[in-house]
């Protein structure tokens, strides 16, 4: 039958062979959905068809053709589909491996690393005063507009950076920009249990206290400042953290933070702890889909293919990929 004329579904399963709340998560689905499921996905006999390689590859030089454009977000639908599985997998089985060799907890720098951080939110904590003294005054107008500056151009600049990955056939852009909005959205989702765990009032609310914890309250941490501190690190993390890229995207999040502190609507030190949070989300999430790049064997919804050996022999289980794929061609 022509091709035009037909769609053909199929699914195989393969064993495994080896081991303000509204405008916030719009901006999020736009990023994290938008970029990775509107793809055409590619036919089961392409060179695309091929399961996702999970890489940082570093860019070519020309941007690509429309048909290596559709294949590249349909592989680039693929990573991030297996790596939340992995990421889900992972971050449910760690309290298993607490005490492992390998542990983090038998790491000096996790000590020093919370030490680093319990310094920083201290000290933000301190000047929680001090911050609501200076901001508050800016009028509803002004910090209104300092939040929308900063949700507006941290996304776009997210954007930017998958739309600069397709066009150079740059996949470390592309994964970077499509890690950072997975840990927008799950860092969002645990900011709302944070919320609720320590219920800390407003700072309009609770008589200029910034001491009033466990009191029902939805100040800590901040909730518009958790996912743009974690798509301004993806960001960042692109240029390798170069001061020219890590300074105007980190202000631009910051300003979302001093909006907020305008309004009265957190303290320093919320803004501070969404900021740590957004940011350590991820950095996780970049270490953790890096560590899967060095695991092919792992079961995936999308099976991934390994690269033949050094040697050039190939084998049925080196080869072959485990999990399930589901994909339609034309």
């Amino acid at each position: 039958m022509p091709a035009s004329n037909c769609t053909t579904w199929t699914m195989r399963v393969v064993p495994q062979r080896a081991r303000n709340f509204s405008r916030r998560a719009s901006i999020i689905l736009l990023i994290v959905i938008g970029v990775s499921g509107g793809s055409t996905p590619v036919s089961a006999g392409s060179p695309g068809a091929s399961m996702p390689s999970l890489s940082f590859s570093s860019a070519a030089l020309s941007p690509p053709s429309f048909p290596q454009l559709g294949d590249e977000v349909g592989n680039d639908f693929g990573y991030l589909i297996d790596n939340v599985q992995l990421d889900a997998e992972d971050i449910i089985t760690s309290p298993l491996y607490i005490a492992s060799p390998n542990s983090v907890f038998r790491s000096p720098k996790f000590y020093l690393a919370v030490a680093g951080i319990g310094a920083v939110w201290g000290g933000a904590f301190a000047l929680d005063q001090t911050m609501r003294s200076h901001l508050r005054s800016m009028g509803h107008s002004n910090a209104t507009t300092l939040q929308n500056i900063s949700y507006d151009s941290v996304s776009v600049a997210t954007g930017l950076l998958y739309a600069y990955g397709l066009y150079r056939n740059d996949s470390r852009a592309r994964q970077l920009a499509l890690t950072a909005g997975e840990s927008a959205g799950l860092a969002t989702l645990l900011n709302i249990g944070i919320k609720a765990a320590f219920g800390r009032l407003r700072p309009r609310q609770d008589g200029h206290s910034h001491t009033q914890f466990f009191d029902h309250g939805a100040s800590f941490v901040s909730g518009d400042v958790t996912p743009m501190f974690a798509l301004a690190t993806g960001v960042s993390e692109y240029f390798d953290n170069k001061w020219y890229a890590s300074v105007p995207i980190y202000s631009l999040a910051l300003l979302d933070g001093f909006g907020r502190m305008g309004n009265d609507a957190h303290w320093f030190s919320d803004v501070v702890g969404a900021a740590l949070l957004g940011s350590l989300s991820t950095e996780l999430f970049i270490y953790l889909h890096k560590k899967h790049e060095a695991e092919p064997s792992r079961w995936r919804i999308l099976p991934y293919t390994p690269p033949p050996p050094p040697t050039g022999a190939t084998t049925m289980q080196n080869m072959m990929p485990t999990g399930l794929e589901v994909a339609y061609s034309w």
